[in-house]
């Protein structure tokens, strides 16, 4: 939960202490393992009642490994088994194959999550990289996944299209 709510890394949101909430509570700071960039945000309530409960520090972490395995496990029992077409290219060669959504699913999927929730929510992409880290726009929106539907619906409240 607190990776869907932060957009860190499985790394990052797996060390977090005290000292990572500043500001009465309001905004969590933390350097990343993966690029050493320091990233700040506001901090939900959710992940501040998780840090609170576990006082400052989140739960036991076990390994990624095994947690992507426990989330894959989750999602089959709560029935995510809608069927995906997934394609990537390897060694030049396009490859498609079709899979149930719970065997998509990561602790990576959080991070996804986050991007893709703050930015249906209206936060400018320019604050969520701040967030996510990510220096290159192009490789930040192919973390937000909007169906035409959705991007539709976000329109609506645009000034342009009243």
């Amino acid at each position: 939960m607190i990776g869907c709510y932060t957009g860190l890394r499985f790394s990052d949101f797996s060390e977090l202490h005290p000292e990572n909430i500043t500001h009465n509570g309001q905004i969590l700071t933390h350097k990343t393992q993966k690029t050493a960039e320091r990233v700040s945000m506001p901090v939900n309530r959710n992940v501040l009642a998780i840090l609170r409960k576990y006082e400052g520090i989140p739960p036991r972490t076990i390994s990624n490994q095994k947690m992507n395995d426990y989330l894959k496990e989750i999602c089959k029992r709560a029935g995510f088994t809608e069927r995906v077409e997934v394609a990537r290219t390897k060694g030049g060669m396009r490859q498609t194959r079709v899979l149930e959504k719970w065997e998509l699913v990561t602790t990576h999927t959080a991070r996804r999550s986050f991007a893709t929730n703050a930015f249906l929510a209206g936060v400018p992409p320019v604050s969520i990289m701040k967030i996510t880290g990510h220096k290159s726009e192009s490789v930040f929106l192919k973390y937000i996944k909007v169906s035409s539907e959705q991007n539709t619906l976000l329109l609506l409240s645009h000034t342009h299209f009243q």
